[in-house]
């Protein structure tokens, strides 16, 4: 009878800790800056502006835009300019942001 006794006091201690557990992933995880916003709580708050938000580049005319590369939260994609070297734009696809712009090669004269 004691040994039923101490495996269900264990097997309480055990419940209990793991709700615990579980408390402070989810705290650590609604807390961390960096973690990408889910799309089925995060849209409600917003507006349909910030959703479906416009970006224009400074690209000439004729510029093709090639590759596409998703790289941590941002967007790295490059473009082919006609009569130049190519670039690569990195972006935050959140705000719409170019972040850097990187030219490759020289500039043709």
């Amino acid at each position: 009878m004691q040994i039923l006794k101490a495996l269900v006091v264990i097997m309480g201690v055990l419940i209990v800790a793991g709700f615990a557990f579980l408390g402070v992933e989810l705290y650590k995880r609604m807390s961390d800056p960096s973690r990408s916003v889910s799309t089925s709580s995060g849209d409600a708050d917003r507006t349909a502006a910030d959703r479906n938000a416009e970006v224009t580049l400074d690209v000439p005319a004729g510029a093709r835009i090639g590759e596409m590369l998703v790289v941590g939260n941002r967007v790295l994609f490059k473009v082919t300019l006609p009569q130049g070297p190519d670039r690569l734009y990195l972006m935050d696809p959140r705000n719409g942001a170019v972040t850097a712009t990187i030219t490759a090669g020289k500039p043709a004269p």
